[in-house]
């Protein structure tokens, strides 16, 4: 009797771990694993009709992948298609390395370029630090200047 009792009671709870999230990688500041995130700021020129808190983020994964996203609050962009371009230098009359469509951006902008894209780093090869970006509304043109700068800790 003692024996069933056991074995019910190891397999239940064989049953409730094998059943639970298994979590191998920890997203978390300080700790200790492979992915860098590597993170800088977008200021919006004074006279830019679009205005907001975005941030730009390096980041390579453990296994070496490399993606750049840009996300954050935006307003002042009233169409639901935009496009944002990433250019060579300072301005944003300089020519476009990098464009990505952004469907309902109005309030909030969330892109992600993957490396198989188009290769886009902070530090290192093709960096975009100190890089112009624009927003353009598909029938207005350009709403928003800004420039890719590196954020106070």
């Amino acid at each position: 009797m003692a024996f069933k009792i056991s074995l019910l009671m190891t397999m239940s709870v064989y049953g409730l771990v094998s059943g639970a999230p298994q979590m191998f990688i920890w997203n978390c500041d300080g700790c200790q694993y492979g992915t860098r995130v590597n993170k800088a700021g977008i200021e919006f020129a004074g006279s830019s009709q679009v205005q907001g808190s975005l941030s730009v983020e390096h980041i390579v994964g453990e296994d070496g992948t490399n993606s750049l996203e840009i996300r954050g609050p935006m307003e002042g962009l009233e169409a639901a298609r935009a496009y944002v371009q990433i250019h060579q230098g300072a301005e944003c009359t300089s020519e476009t390395i990098h464009e990505e469509r952004c469907d309902n951006c109005q309030n909030y902008v969330s892109i992600k370029v993957l490396a198989s894209r188009k290769l886009l780093t902070l530090g290192g090869e093709n960096d975009v630090m100190n890089k112009a970006i624009s927003i353009i509304d598909a029938r207005k043109g350009m709403v928003g200047c800004g420039k890719i700068v590196a954020i106070q800790p």
